[in-house]
């Protein structure tokens, strides 16, 4: 079946290739004085004002247009700005040709500027504007499989966008952020017919005093200009489903309504489900929760206080057992007058999750081998909610807030069995929390003059978190087959079959960041930047750990050591200066922060105090060869703190068998960084090459010491000794052939990292290479395509067990717009995957899909299967320093379902 499969796409593959034999028209635009033209615009149109081609000059004024068809009779358009437009028709075209064109003042510069604007690709300064139509073939459906057709941007599987190899930070509808400006829920939600021109906006700032003064060339945000039919007018879809798979019902419900106005947007998105789709993802939950709200320079050290981390699994893509998922959202945006601007969201999540899990760990140190059988049921609801206001009065002046509150109901329960030496025990695990975070933050930036300009970034985040958690499980065995306490007797309990052990946390956290900065402006090529502000961090943490016996007593464990009640206190002053200068191509920004910290913590009635200081230096080099060529060079030293859990003496419970404890002489640890990147992107060919290395060194890392009895673990921390380091490298290089996109690319990365095993430092060394291919197709008619290859090659060292794995991945997808009406697509994984330890990991997906959309109409009807071929299960294998192991990963089942959308 899979060697069929295969072979059928890989047959359309070809087939697509071989229709891809097409001729080029290119040539040279000059001036009336036979100067070299960069950046006009070169269109081909045939008789039926089709779209066959377009290309736009280079410096030495060169264009090419390829994918033409032969025999054909094209129109050809140039345009430039200010200049007389020149129309050539070429008529019963057999092959490549050379056409070469003089341009000429032209007084109507009014239609110089339409027809520019009305070209596939125009630039103007920063931004390069993107007319969608001229790209798409009308099977796009989101906003994503627009993107993706775009020279020069890439959507990844997680929606994340990137343009020139740069990951775009946010994503605005009409210059209006849209939740946010998350780049995940846009590319998924917009309707691809809604999108008018897709706005690249380079070296961006959103506060526009600040534009210049630091770096912002790597820096992409990305406007969506809406088609005319979709403004001042509700549009959105409705879509429902119904199917059967697993001996369930399948069902969707995914109604989406949009309004745009000049002065007001309203976005509302939903999506009940049980396909196993998660509308809000974890990660995405985390981007929300961590948005950095400040447009000024990081200052070097940072300090993660855990503020609602608000879930407790986060799952393998869309992947599990049962996967039921409830989702609305509503974002809106209202420009009270031209000075005032408020935006608000709210987000709701609920998914209820079914895994179940079958694994085999060996555990490195003991050599003990446990089999594990793992259900579990977990409902996360997750709430979002968002005011914020922006106030400019005038040019020099910009006031921002904004306020959110984050809350989590998060419960979760295990029914687990583990197995060693065929001695079985059930363990029951629970777990739950409701976390609550407020966080607001306050931004002021003035100019003052031309030469000087002030900027005020605060923010104070107030957190509440009370994990709770719970473990029913049967005594373990000796060599003897006797009964023995779990930790053998370590936390002293009460005799029980089975023990019944609970522990419960309260973690009170605030956290105010306050920070001034002035820019003086030497002249148009150099500022000096000072900055001066401070972190201070106050948190309370309570913790205890009490047994259930069997006649329902409470026995609480008293002793000081199986108990926490430390307040943490940690404050950071800093005062920075930054010189930035252009001089020739180079942009060079050297600088050095110095920072002052104090950290205290208070517990088992002692107070103990850390003062001590950094000098942090950084320092960036930019060379411009051209305007989408450079390379940036950046090195900067870092220093990170943890909270107050690894400052806590008193032991946890971090699962059934593993406790902790934590260390209040921890240090931070320090961090020197150092990269080097090239980015190249060429309008004239859309040939995008970017590369890059990393070379990362920490010293004083915060690492485990771990003691390893059997399969129980008791761990600490420490400031490692030894150093950290790491490596990594990258390339890729993809250019367009006429309607194909074809790309390669190669990773590496090494790293080396220490930790402590019963009183022995072990070293684990890792090594990846991985290179891989692909090759896209977008042509408007017929079949279009999808293939990307990689391999993997891993190998780890974990104090002298070595480990070897080569994993290889293959995705095919292909698509086929049979007539107007009917359009078929199909979407194939293979994963395979081996080791020296002849373990295999091989699985494999299909998923297939028929639409029919009858021109004009706004009914929709999809017939869609997922999981055809019926897996049960995903492996994972995972090599660390404490076990290596092997599991089984419940998927859903195959299921079938009839999709009905109607367009608003």
């Amino acid at each position: 079946m899979k060697k069929t499969l295969l072979l059928t796409l890989m047959a359309c593959f070809l087939l697509s290739l071989a229709g891809a034999q097409s001729i080029k028209i290119s040539g040279v635009v000059v001036d009336s004085t036979g100067t070299p033209l960069q950046m006009a615009n070169v269109i081909a149109y045939q008789k039926d004002k089709n779209l066959g081609g377009f290309g736009i000059t280079n410096d030495a004024g060169r264009y090419q247009l390829q994918g033409l068809k032969k025999d054909s009779t094209y129109v050809l358009k140039v345009s430039f700005l200010g200049l007389k437009t020149i129309e050539d028709t070429v008529r019963n075209v057999q092959g490549d040709l050379v056409r070469n064109y003089v341009m000429y003042e032209d007084e109507n510069t009014l239609d110089a500027v339409n027809i520019v604007y009305d070209m596939p690709v125009s630039i103007k300064g920063d931004t390069i504007v993107y007319n969608s139509d001229s790209f798409t073939n009308g099977t796009e459906r989101k906003l994503g499989d627009v993107l993706e057709k775009l020279p020069g941007v890439e959507v990844n599987e997680d929606g994340d966008i990137q343009v020139e190899g740069k990951t775009v930070e946010k994503v605005m509808v009409d210059g209006k952020e849209f939740f946010a400006g998350d780049s995940r829920l846009a590319t998924k939600n917009i309707p691809a017919d809604a999108v008018g021109k897709v706005e690249v906006l380079k070296n961006y700032n959103n506060v526009s005093q600040l534009k210049g003064l630091g770096n912002d060339e790597d820096r992409i945000a990305i406007n969506i200009r809406l088609k005319e039919g979709k403004k001042n007018f509700w549009f959105g879809e409705i879509t429902g489903a119904l199917g059967e798979g697993g001996d369930e019902l399948r069902y969707q419900a995914k109604p989406k309504a949009f309004y745009y106005s000049e002065d007001v947007s309203l976005n509302i998105l939903t999506d009940f489900n049980n396909l196993g789709l998660q509308s809000f993802t974890f990660q995405e939950y985390r981007r929300f929760v961590g948005f950095n709200r400040g447009n000024t320079r990081s200052t070097g050290s940072s300090i993660d206080i855990g503020a609602g981390a608000g879930g407790l699994l986060n799952l393998q893509a869309n992947r599990a057992k049962e996967i039921e998922s409830k989702f609305g959202a509503f974002n809106g945006s209202w420009a009270v007058n031209k000075k005032l601007n408020i935006e608000a969201f709210a987000i709701l999540s609920s998914v209820d999750t079914e895994q179940e899990t079958i694994a085999s760990r060996t555990f490195t140190e003991s050599g003990v081998q446990e089999n594990t059988e793992d259900r579990s049921f977990q409902r996360n609801q997750i709430g979002l909610f968002k005011l914020g206001a922006d106030y400019k009065p005038n040019a020099d002046f910009s006031l921002e807030y904004d306020g959110q509150i984050n809350l989590s109901d998060v419960s979760q329960f295990n029914d687990f069995t583990s197995a060693q030496e065929g001695v079985v025990r059930d363990i029951d695990q629970n777990e739950s929390q409701k976390p609550i975070t407020i966080d607001q933050s306050v931004n002021l930036y003035y100019t003052q003059s031309e030469k000087n300009i002030f900027a005020f970034e605060g923010r104070y985040v107030d957190a509440e978190e009370d994990p709770f958690y719970n473990a029913i499980l049967d005594p373990e065995v000796d060599n003897a087959d006797n009964d023995i306490e779990p930790f053998t007797g370590t936390l002293g309990l009460d005799e029980a079959n089975p023990y019944d052990i609970n522990q419960e946390k309260l973690v009170e956290s605030t956290k105010l960041d306050a920070k001034a900065d002035f820019w003086r402006v030497l002249n148009k090529k150099s500022n000096v930047n000072f900055t001066v502000g401070t972190s201070i961090v106050n948190q309370d943490y309570n913790t205890s750990i009490f047994q259930i016996l069997d006649d329902g007593s409470r026995n609480d464990l008293t002793d000081a050591q199986f108990g926490n009640d430390v307040n943490y206190k940690f404050r950071d002053l800093y005062g920075a200066i930054h010189y930035k200068f252009i001089t020739g191509k180079f942009t060079i920004t050297p600088g050095v922060t110095a920072h002052s910290y104090k950290i205290e913590d208070t517990q088992l009635g002692n107070t103990n105090e850390l003062d001590f200081e950094e000098i942090l230096p950084d320092f960036n080099v930019r060379f411009a060869l051209r305007s989408s060529e450079n390379i940036n060079f950046d090195y900067r030293r870092t220093v990170s703190f943890t909270d107050v859990e690894n400052y806590a003496l008193g032991t946890i419970f971090n699962n059934y068998n593993a406790l902790f404890s934590g260390n209040n002489q921890l240090t931070g640890a320090t961090n020197d960084r150092f990269s080097l990147n090239y980015f190249n992107f060429n309008m004239f060919n859309y040939t995008n090459i970017n590369a890059g290395v990393t070379y990362s060194r920490q010293t004083d890392a915060i690492q485990n010491s771990i003691v390893i009895d059997g399969i129980n673990q008791e761990s600490a921390l420490i400031n490692s000794p030894f150093a950290n380091e790491s490596a990594t490298g990258f390339g890729r290089f993809s250019r367009e052939f006429g309607k194909i996109r074809a790309s390669v690319n190669a990773n590496l990365s090494w790293s080396t990292f220490n930790n402590v095993f019963n009183g022995n430092a072990t070293e684990s060394e890792n090594i990846t290479h991985s290179y891989g291919a692909s090759f896209r197709s977008n042509y408007k008619d017929g079949v279009n395509f999808d293939v990307r290859y990689n391999i993997a090659f891993n190998n780890s060292d974990n104090g002298g067990q070595v480990n070897d794995a080569t994993t290889q991945t293959i995705t095919l997808n292909a698509d086929w717009q049979i007539n107007k009406a009917w359009f078929f697509d199909v979407d194939y994984d293979l994963n395979l995957f081996d080791t020296s330890a002849n373990v295999d990991n091989n699985y494999d997906f299909l998923e297939a899909a028929l639409y029919y959309n009858k021109p004009d109409s706004k009914w929709e009807y999809k017939l869609a299967a997922s999981n055809l071929l019926n897996t049960e299960a995903l492996n994972r294998n995972t090599f660390g320093q404490i076990a290596t192991s092997t599991s089984f990963y419940t998927v859903q089942p195959r299921y079938v379902y009839l999709q009905l959308k109607y367009d608003l």
